[in-house]
């Protein structure tokens, strides 16, 4: 059963991995991949793959076309005894089946054999190894024997492949006979075809050294004349007459040759193998056109065209999806990943009230510190951290918070001079200090996630740290953003020179003008600072451009733009270990069309503070839960009664 489901296997790529379908299919495959990489778009790629299938069909038509055909009859004078095609893979002895479609062509060959020669001994041979000669002489005896003809079949090829079908190999033969070591009774084996049919078989024999000697001898005359008085057909299986020395021995014996040739079959070599052939007495009478599978076919090439057509459409998509999925998922294993370790965040203490370790906070803001739980199980949250160009710290903190219920996502960004709780130090610093972690107890992930829990009462999914650096190929894959201004902005030192209006910017002119500290406006034909630029603008610009790049990345259409996505990423975030491919693509797919308008921004009320040690930081004014209760309650007036 294997060994059959094997065949059938081998049957259908022997079928499949042709010469005009590769040519055809490749040519195809480099049509549609180019095309598709210019239109970027699920209109695009049908496009392509639509091309890209009638290339193939085109292709293999022209093929077709100058192949014309059964060309071999074109091209001999001596007819054409069969065209048979494959079997499960290869061409197979009718022995299991007499009703077979193959046993049918066999016995029509040997009918037109009989036709064209009037001779007992018939040798068969191929115009070049590996072409089933072997395989067509054991069908041609068994055809023979089973249409009444008194057949015999004699393996003569020196690798035995009559003898290895028959396991035979190693015992008298073909060879002992011809020198005289052994008999007709000794050498021969019958081979029950049937209830009713036996065959004669005299296997190649054992393995002798002076075999050309042994050849040229009068034994192998002798054999022949014996067997031909009480047979009316002698298949030889021969060699091919390119690769055996031996064979004008053998073939000077022959009234004729049944040359087993392919479709494909070089014309220039065939007439050499003719000539050969004639000149040693063993001229070709027919000729089986093995593999003929597409000789046999008799369907309109237009219908057979259109099938391909269809068939190469899917392969293309299959092809084109299966690769971005593959290389998606590659890009995904490429991503660095970082330990949220909440068993560990759980083992610090928490940090005193303010009072107990003499900061002297308001009232407002040392109840605006901490907030209860909100909204549990209503969000999926996910922490968003850009650090500074070389720093190790925190520039923007942005909690996204994805609502379950589909309803519009909220952003909230968090200052990054917060001053807040830290479990590390038991007292309080910046938010963005956190990153540090708390030496080999606490990641810096972690310890942040715990900070911004700890305020905001919405515990953190996921995180994902980026350095804005990294963000330039992703501004790039996105198609660029779109950056406003007034006036014509500069800053040598920045790298950033931006003309008046709106531009759509590459990664670089995003990336200047994110870092840009003392940028320049244009006005009334003179350079000027621009007025209120600090570091809290700054984190502005950042927190815009993340929004539009939100903005641009959903709005993806293909599976090629998600998977150079996804490759992006993997070059500039660092991501939490729970956070699956799957779920990316899900949150990803959910956000497609967003735009940034479609997200509710929250800030943080925050009032300037300084510390006992003279510090400038941010404080809030009020519990972050308040703020979340005052949204909600203002989108329920919104809703329709």
């Amino acid at each position: 059963m294997a060994n059959d489901q094997q065949q059938k296997r081998s049957g259908v790529m022997a079928r499949v991995l042709t010469v005009p379908n590769l040519l055809s299919v490749g040519t195809g495959l480099v049509v549609f991949w180019v095309i598709a990489g210019q239109w970027r778009t699920p209109g695009g790629t049908v496009a392509a793959a639509v091309i890209g299938s009638l290339v193939t069909a085109g292709v293999w038509l022209l093929w077709m076309r100058l192949a014309g055909g059964p060309s071999i009859s074109r091209s001999v004078d001596e007819p054409i005894l069969a065209y048979v095609p494959t079997t499960e893979g290869r061409p197979t002895p009718t022995v299991g089946d007499p009703d077979s479609d193959a046993a049918r062509v066999y016995i029509d060959a040997v009918g037109a054999l009989e036709r064209a020669t009037n001779g007992q001994v018939v040798l068969v041979a191929g115009s070049s190894p590996g072409l089933g000669a072997t395989t067509v002489a054991i069908n041609l005896a068994i055809a023979a024997t089973r249409m009444g003809r008194r057949a015999v079949l004699i393996d003569a090829d020196p690798s035995g492949g009559v003898s290895k079908y028959g396991r035979t190999e190693g015992v008298p033969g073909w060879i002992d006979l011809a020198a005289g070591t052994a008999g007709l009774d000794e050498a021969s084996r019958l081979w029950k075809l049937d209830d009713a049919n036996t065959l004669p078989v005299i296997p190649f024999g054992s393995d002798v050294p002076e075999r050309g000697d042994v050849l040229a001898g009068m034994g192998i005359a002798n054999i022949i004349d014996e067997l031909t008085e009480h047979a009316d057909l002698l298949v030889v299986n021969s060699a091919p007459p390119s690769w055996d020395a031996n064979l004008p021995q053998v073939a000077t014996h022959a009234d004729g040759t049944v040359l087993v040739v392919t479709p494909e079959v070089d014309v220039r070599q065939l007439s050499q193998i003719t000539e050969k052939l004639a000149d040693i007495g063993a001229p070709i009478v027919g000729y089986v056109v093995n593999k003929a599978d597409r000789l046999l076919d008799k369907r309109p090439l237009w219908l057979r065209s259109l099938k391909r057509t269809m068939s190469t459409f899917l392969i293309l998509l299959l092809v084109y999806s299966g690769w971005n999925a593959f290389s998606a998922w590659q890009s995904w294993r490429n991503v660095e990943r970082d330990t949220y370790d909440e068993v560990a965040l759980a083992q610090l203490p928490e940090v005193p009230p303010p009072s107990d370790i003499g900061e002297g906070l308001t009232e407002e803001a040392a109840t605006a510190v901490s907030a209860a739980p909100t909204k549990e199980g209503v969000y999926d949250t996910y922490m968003l951290v850009g650090s500074g160009f070389g720093d190790i710290l925190a520039d923007v903190i942005i909690l996204v918070m994805l609502p379950t219920d589909g309803s519009s996502p909220l952003m909230v960004s968090l200052p990054r001079d917060l001053y807040l709780p830290n479990r590390c130090t038991q007292g309080y610093t910046r938010l963005n200090a956190n990153l540090n972690g708390c030496g080999d107890d606490v990641n810096g992930p972690t310890l942040l996630s715990g900070a911004v829990e700890d305020f905001t009462g919405i515990e953190v999914d996921h995180f994902a740290l980026f350095d804005f650096e990294g963000f330039e190929e992703i501004i790039d894959e996105v198609g660029g953003v779109e950056i406003c201004v007034e006036y014509a902005v500069r800053d040598r030192k920045a790298e950033l020179n931006l003309p008046a209006g709106c531009t759509d910017a590459t990664g670089a002119q995003a990336l200047s003008w994110v870092r840009s500290r003392s940028t320049l406006e244009y006005v009334d034909g003179v350079w000027r600072t621009m007025e209120d630029v600090s570091d809290l603008t700054r984190n502005e610009r950042q927190q815009d451009m993340i929004l539009a790049m939100l903005e641009k990345a959903a709005e993806f259409d293909s599976p090629q733009e998600m998977a150079g996505m996804i490759r992006s990423l993997s070059n500039a975030f660092t991501l939490d270990d729970q956070l699956g491919l799957s779920e990316v693509i899900s949150v990803a797919w959910g956000l497609r069309g967003l735009k940034a308008t479609d997200i509710v921004r929250l800030k943080v009320p925050v009032a300037d503070y300084e510390t006992n040690d003279g510090a400038l930081v941010l404080v809030a004014t009020r519990p972050f839960d308040d703020l979340i209760d005052e949204y909600f309650a203002a989108a329920a007036e919104e809703l329709p009664e």
